[in-house]
């Protein structure tokens, strides 16, 4: 069910709510006209996916234009993404944080999108995603989004399966998994992973990430599969006599002595409608008020199945009055269903005597194979039970229907409305993955009016009784109802065999197969069944090369004469196409029944008739029986995949000379062709330096991620490609990295990364498939050494290329002095920022999250002077205790608690904290391959409300400064080889300066140089203006170019208020760059307050300047920034438009400089809002059934005050209800 009045959402990215999205839809009963995010550990970057194929999400864009930007999610890796949404609502990934990794390497992301959905897994897990260890939904931006909305962002919760009962009931508690819910029927669990990456860390251990290493790290031991747990949602007057129900109660049929469960938002158990039936009950939510439906939902859809019409004086019948009802709450009362809870209640249901259970929910398209279908599969095969499932209400894009109505014995419906047309917003197969037919049946779902709970306003009420509602959830009860009927009928048939039954005896409304399904369900028909079909025509996947398959399928007549069946069998190739001559044959055209008897049918399949260049793929059709009058008695699916040839595509990978420790990430093979109907998307292979697959004939891109060791011994990465290879024998392509080219900016002075971004993206001919590869860092202790492999240009589809950077000139630099040349520590602090932050949660009252953030000070040496150095060891006590500490710096090489990546809880209350009782004035820290301190608590969470928060930690006693572990070698040799003290000349500055720049490739990887000349800059002061002390704890820019306006955000360092940080900025021609800040005013006890954002666009003229939080904010239109081009950005909606004579006055918060701060109220012929919550649509919503009606509205523009402003007659078509 869904509603275009969407709810209100709030300012902050954790306290949103949500707007219901269930399947269903409300539509009119009549014709009347009426017309703040945390801060992110690492700055770094992303390239953002400009993917034609990948779907804009409503959702996503409402929460991110409340959060102020961009949402950020956690992967199961601990890695953490900010997504956004682009111009045309589509999702991306504006910045990356990425989780430490043993090896302290930069984690590249690999940005896939598959079946329209935009993932993002990091290269060391993307080979078990491959493999099926872990599911691709763990990566899926928009459901990791809701999550985030439904206020689950702090963990990562997620379904277990393993590979057998024992494995299941041995498994060992792991480091960052609290356990969850046991789920028998698909032998697994529910976990909840914390976000702080120690569950990934215990998986990859320091192993290569293959599933082999995965299983031998110990925490995957007995694994199957890792999937998220993630939210379905719940998605007759007329409608029960359409189905022929009432030809079924004259025959005595009305389902008394079965049991119907149904899994939905509970049951209002005081209606007169359903009072009655109710066998039992049970909540699998945890709410306080037990299986009360506190939603509307679930009642409706009871008593659509079995309500009884006293509430109507027996006119809204349900289809089967008499049977009995579970009702197993599954949903809360804002409509979101965990999956692990449907699993569960799913065993309860089959186990508690429901021959039947109504499930009018669901989550994702999948491919049959996710836990709530396995489940399914399994408790109907193990118990007999039928599960009738919704397909679903995303319309009419091909490939929907929504698992669990994707699995197999899932009898799966979609809806028509009262006329059997089909419903615009009932979901079309086929199946994604190998193209099953899918759904399986249709029913009424237009405009049925059924039972209302009592409170609830779901749909559009009726009465105090009913109320009326559309969806596939409205046509799902129609069918469970009837296949009670069926089970009164035949108490001996199985599920299955009921499925079979009601699809066979099924109205063929002319409809397309994987609109409607074999038709719609049929009651006259199938309590009266003369001919009764068995058998199963699917005849799967057919692998090349290919010889003839037959099955057969036998007819029973249980009439007392013989029946003459005339039969057909149209199948049709995925895209439409009739099958070839000879591909299916059937044994006959004509078979008579005998009476009392049975008759035999067989079908063959022979792929071979394909030849090379035939429609390899799926098929799907029915073998259709007729009487001798010509009317269709029975229908039986066919379906089949039949594979094309394959051949090997070898990628061989030439290190560079002299490079040593190598070491190869997932390699991805991904078609470019958009032959569509054959390839499942792009495939994943454990990286070696020689990686095989067999693939299907066809163009390919080849790409894998290598890093290696120079002579040296500095880690070095690259992520070659090959972006268009041939397939059609078996091929080898090489990737030369010793003709790999630099990928650093050098600009005319020191500088050391802030942030850096490099991402390779290749996107097939239609948009099918989108593959890249993104790494990203921030600030180290050392620089990162990356490259890039020059290609040719493409011809099918595109390939980017984009490096985004931002550096520093350096905030501290320490030299030695007196014997000798001077030399450069090439010191660095832990980061150039400012002051870090520290975010503590809890949740109020009404379950919303609330935050509070503090700042975190850093602390730092003089910027000028001299100081003495002694070194300390690991710096335990005994070791200090050596060494005269008092006013002196000290060198410590703690490797005991300093890797890749520190301890930093342990270094800052141990060693540092030691170091300052000695008397110590700072410290310096050490260690082989270590990249990063780590920094303190990032979010603390509070469980019993702000009073229960911990106490906020400083960063350190001491400042804290890193040098390269061979700098440290030869500065401890001096320090022992010399008798008189060792000093070291400091300097710095308080804020640095910064440079930032973008090099964009279209079509091929091009062998550029990165130096960058003092004039091809342009020099940007950046003043933050305030009243008192504060911190900008968010600072970015985003260069969008008039040939690629798509613009990653590229972080920069932040600052105190009231200082100017002056940024250079590579210059480019038709170029607008875009800065934004965040910041806030330092409170008692170092929280952060009055924390506010604003934006500036500018094209750049050489030297210019901004003045952020200057003079008042005041509502008013925010500038347009054109260049001398005319090309420009969208910043929002247009501020202040005229569309003919109607002017639309969209209010901005800005300040005298004309920074935007705030959409603070949009009026115009879609919505009115204020504070991004919207006002309630004054017309009622769409119906499929009648598109083009108008309305008239009546809008009021009031003051603070309530007193009216303008009041004005909108005349508004019924198209902008559904574009909204």
């Amino acid at each position: 069910m869904r509603s275009s009045a969407r709810k209100g959402t709030g300012r902050r990215w954790g306290a949103v709510t949500v707007g219901l999205t269930v399947f269903g839809m409300l539509v009119p009963s009549t014709t009347t006209h009426a017309a703040e995010p945390v801060r992110q550990t690492t700055p770094s970057g992303v390239a953002q996916t400009n993917n034609p194929k990948a779907v804009a999400n409503e959702d996503l864009a409402r929460i991110v234009s409340a959060s102020g930007g961009s949402v950020p999610v956690t992967l199961i890796t601990g890695d953490k993404l900010h997504v956004g949404v682009d111009g045309d609502g589509k999702p991306v990934v504006r910045d990356t944080e990425s989780a430490p990794r043993p090896d302290g390497l930069p984690v590249v992301f690999h940005t896939l999108t598959r079946q329209g959905k935009l993932y993002v897994v990091p290269d060391d897990a993307l080979t078990l995603v491959g493999k099926g260890m872990l599911d691709w939904s763990l990566f899926d931006l928009s459901q990791l989004v809701t999550l985030v909305e439904a206020g689950k962002g702090d963990t990562v919760p997620v379904l277990v399966t393993y590979t057998d009962t024992a494995a299941a009931d041995k498994t060992r508690k792991v480091a960052g998994a609290s356990g969850g819910r046991t789920l028998p029927s698909i032998n697994g669990r529910s976990l909840n992973i914390a976000d702080d990456g120690r569950w990934w860390q215990e998986v990859r251990g320091k192993t290569e990430s293959t599933p082999a290493a995965a299983r031998s790290a110990g925490s995957l031991t007995g694994v199957k599969k890792v999937w998220l747990n993630g939210l379905a949602h719940v998605d007759l007057e007329q409608s029960v006599p359409q189905i022929g129900a009432p030809v079924a109660w004259e025959r005595g049929y009305d389902g008394t002595g079965v049991t119907v469960a149904v899994l939905d938002t509970g049951i209002d158990a005081t209606h007169p409608d359903v009072s009655a039936s109710i066998a039992g009950q049970v909540d699998f939510t945890g709410s306080p008020t037990g299986a009360k439906d506190g939603h509307g939902h679930g009642t409706h859809v009871a008593s659509t199945v079995l309500g009884s019409g006293a509430a109507s004086k027996g006119l809204r019948k349900g289809v089967a009055p008499g049977a009995k009802l579970l009702v197993g709450k599954v949903c809360d009362d804002s409509g979101q269903c965990p999956d692990d809870g449907i699993i569960a209640a799913m065993d309860w249901a089959a186990h508690s005597g429901a021959k039947i259970v109504n499930m009018s929910l669901g989550g994702d398209p999948t491919d049959g194979t996710d836990p709530m279908s396995q489940a399914l599969n399994e408790l109907s095969r193990a118990t007999g039970t039928l599960f009738v499932v919704a397909a679903g209400n995303s319309g009419l894009t091909p490939q929907k229907v929504v698992a669990p109505g994707s699995a197999d014995d899932a009898l799966t419906v979609a809806a028509v409305d009262k006329s059997d047309e089909m419903a615009s917003f009932s979901n079309r197969g086929p199946r994604i993955g190998d193209g099953a037919a899918k759904p399986d049946i249709a029913a009424p779902g237009v405009d049925i009016v059924a039972a209302r709970a009592a409170g609830t306003t779901m749909g559009t009420p009726v009465d105090q009784y009913y109320t009326t509602a559309s969806g596939t959830s409205m046509a799902t009860p129609h069918v469970a109802g009837a296949a009670a009927i069926v089970a009164q009928q035949h108490p001996e048939l199985t599920g299955q065999q009921i499925k079979a039954l009601l699809m066979s005896t099924a109205t063929d409304l002319g409809h397309d197969l994987y609109a409607q399904g074999a038709g719609r369900v049929d009651l006259a028909t199938a309590t009266d069944p003369q001919v009764i079909p068995k058998g199963n025509l699917n005849f799967g996947r057919q692998a090349y090369p290919h010889s003839p398959v037959t099955k057969k399928i036998t007819y029973t007549n249980h009439a007392d004469k013989a029946i003459t069946l005339h039969l057909e069998a149209p199948v049709s190739f995925a895209d439409g196409r009739p099958a070839a001559a000879g591909m299916f044959t059937l044994g006959t055209d004509k078979v008579i029944v005998p009476a009392n008897g049975s008759a035999e049918v067989s079908v063959t399949l022979d792929g071979g008739v394909l030849g090379t260049d035939g429609a390899y793929g799926g098929y799907n059709g029915l073998l259709k029986a007729r009487d001798d009058s010509g009317k269709i008695q029975l229908s039986s699916g066919i379906h089949t995949f039949v594979e094309a040839q394959k051949f090997p595509l070898t990628l061989h990978v030439v290190p560079p000379t002299g490079a040593t420790d190598v070491h190869y990430g997932s390699a991805t093979f991904t078609p470019v062709d958009d032959q569509v109907h054959l390839h499942a998307g792009p495939t994943y292979a454990t990286g070696a330096d020689t990686v095989t697959e067999q693939l299907f004939r066809g163009v390919y891109a080849a790409q894998i991620p290598v890093t290696w060791r120079n002579a040296a011994g500095e880690w070095q990465q690259a992520e070659p490609m090959a972006p268009e290879v041939s397939l059609t024998r078996a091929t080898t392509v090489s990737l030369d990295l010793r003709k790999a080219k630099p990928l650093s900016v050098q600009y005319p002075e020191s500088t050391e990364t802030y942030m850096a971004s490099d991402s390779v993206n290749r996107v097939s001919a239609s948009g099918q498939w989108t593959t890249g590869t993104v790494v990203s860092l921030g600030y180290r202790v050392s620089e990162s050494n990356w490259w890039v492999l020059p290609t040719g240009k493409v011809s099918i589809g595109t390939l980017t290329h984009d490096f985004y950077s931002s550096r520093t000139t350096p905030v501290v630099t320490l030299r030695t002095t007196g014997r000798g040349v001077p030399t450069s520590l090439s010191a660095r602090y832990g980061t150039p920022d400012a002051a870090l932050s520290e975010t503590q949660m809890w949740l109020k009252d009404d379950g919303d999250p609330s935050f509070r953030e503090a700042s975190i000070p850093v602390p730092r040496l003089p910027i000028k002077g001299h100081l003495p150095v002694v070194e300390a060891g690991t710096g335990s006590a005994a070791e200090l205790a050596n060494v005269d500490a008092r006013g002196k710096l000290v060198l410590l090489t703690p490797t005991d608690i300093c890797q890749a990546t520190c301890d930093f809880t342990r270094l800052r209350d141990e060693r540092v904290a030691a170091a300052a009782a000695a008397g110590a004035v700072g410290v310096l820290v050490a260690a082989p391959d270590l990249t990063s301190l780590g920094r303190p608590t990032e979010l603390d969470q509070c469980p019993d409300g702000p009073k229960s928060c911990p106490a906020i930690q400083s960063y350190g006693p001491l400042p804290i400064v890193t040098l390269p572990y061979d700098r440290a070698e030869s500065l401890v040799k001096r320090i022992r080889s010399e008798r008189s003290p060792v000093e070291l000349s400091v300097g710095g500055s308080v804020v640095p300066k910064v440079y930032a720049a973008r090099y964009h490739d279209e079509g091929q990887i091009k062998p550029d140089s990165y130096r960058v000349a003092k004039d091809d800059l342009d020099q940007v002061d950046l003043h933050f203006h305030a009243a008192q002390p504060g911190d900008v704890h968010q600072l970015a820019w985003m260069q969008f170019l008039r040939n690629t306006p798509i613009a990653s955000q590229v972080t920069l360092p932040s600052l105190p208020t009231r200082q100017t940080l002056t940024t250079f900025v590579k210059r480019q021609n038709d170029a607008i760059s875009r800065f934004t800040a965040s910041w806030a005013d330092r409170g008692a006890d170092s929280f952060l307050t009055h924390n506010r954002s604003e934006a500036n666009d500018l094209v750049l003229t050489g030297k210019d300047d901004i003045h952020w939080n200057a003079g008042p904010s005041v509502p008013g239109a925010i500038p347009q920034v054109q260049t001398k081009s005319g090309f420009s950005v969208g910043a929002g909606p247009c501020s202040g438009c005229r569309q003919g004579d109607t002017f639309y006055p969209t209010i901005y918060l800005t300040d005298s400089s004309g920074g935007r701060q705030a959409l603070i109220g949009i009026v115009n012929d879609e919505l009115i809002t204020h504070d991004f919550a919207d006002i309630p649509a004054c017309g009622p919503t769409p119906s499929s059934t009648s598109p083009n009606l108008d309305y008239t509205c009546d809008l009021a523009l009031l003051n603070a005050s309530g007193h009216e402003i303008e009041r004005r007659t909108e005349h508004l078509p019924d198209e902008s209800y559904i574009s909204q």
